[in-house]
This record gives structure tokens, sequence and C-alpha cells, in this order.
């Protein structure tokens, strides 16, 4: 999904993402999935910044016993309740699930 939205807006489509379930594992600190890519944190800075973070669903951290501060550092991102990711994803004009 980072990827595909990292290659979308250097089409000049803008993006905004949502983390929410398992999704919010990705943002976690210090992993390395794999050596093929560029770490999370480089592909997140050319989709998300200060004007559109990415959003982060606080019960999802919750209910995986994760707090904001286990989450990568110098990506804008913004924690979010359970109605603001609803509200979100109704207003949204496309929204593609991964």
């Amino acid at each position: 999904m980072i990827r595909t939205s990292a290659m979308t807006v250097a089409l000049g489509t803008p993006v905004r993402l949502l983390f929410v379930g398992e999704g919010v594992r990705a943002l976690v600190r210090g992993q390395e999935p794999h050596r093929l890519g560029p770490p999370i944190e480089q592909l997140l800075q050319g989709i998300v910044g200060p004007d559109a973070p990415a959003l982060v669903h606080r019960g999802s951290l919750t209910r995986r016993s994760l707090r904001a501060g286990d989450l990568i550092e110098g990506v804008p991102l913004a924690l979010i309740g359970t109605a603001e990711a609803a509200d979100w994803l109704v207003r949204a004009d496309r929204v593609v699930p991964l």
C-alpha cells in the first residue's frame, strides 16, 4: 500500500493514508521487513506532510497494546478516533483498501 501510494503521488495524484486494524503495525518503529526498498519513513515523507499527515486509528493501536511512542518518528502522523475515521472514509472521493 505504501509503495503504491508513493508511486501514485509521484505521478501527481494526491493521496491520504489511514492506518487502521493490523495496518497500524506497519508504523511501528525499528522494523526491517526486507532490505529491497527504502524504509517506510522515507516512503511516507514523499506522501504525507504537516498539512496532510498519515491518519492512525487510536483504537487499533490500543487493541494491539501499542502507543504513539512506539511509532516511527520524523513523519507527520495524526491519531484519530473511530468517529473521525468513519467521517473521513465517508467524505473521501475514493478509498482503496489494502
